[in-house]
């Protein structure tokens, strides 16, 4: 029985999101390694098909922002980080992505969040790619 519950765990674990990231980018974090941090959506999200008004809208949009701010401050570790854009991403499974800039490993940098309409912030599948000269 054991030897079963492995495989589905998995299946299941690759079913919940897209096979493909919907973003890459690459950061040098505080301890000079440099890493690629992957985003990858969920297929099942449950607020997808809801027609919002314009002021929803934007208070949708304006939340994301605020959850992805908080998030990235805590994740990314960075200083001076400015929130530059939120913008609703359209497709099979919408999502807000919030680009920032901020002070990390001495100098700015440029990261992202990915914030889906449900106002759950995503944790990126972070590789190392090695340290910075």
């Amino acid at each position: 029985m054991k030897f079963y519950l492995l495989p589905l765990l998995l299946i299941a674990a690759f079913q919940a999101f897209s096979a493909d990231p919907v973003l890459r980018f690459t950061l040098t974090k505080a301890d000079g390694k440099i890493t690629a941090y992957e985003f990858f959506i969920p297929n099942e999200d449950t607020d997808q098909g809801t027609l919002l008004s314009r002021e929803e809208a934007v208070q949708r949009q304006h939340n994301a922002g605020v959850a992805a701010l908080v998030w990235a401050k805590k994740f990314y570790g960075a200083h001076e980080i400015y929130l530059r854009s939120v913008e609703l991403q359209d497709g099979p499974m919408p999502y807000y992505l919030a680009k920032f800039d901020g002070e990390l490993a001495g100098k700015r940098q440029v990261f992202f969040a990915v914030v889906l309409n449900s106002g759950s912030v995503l944790e990126p599948v972070e590789r190392f790619q090695g340290t910075s000269k």
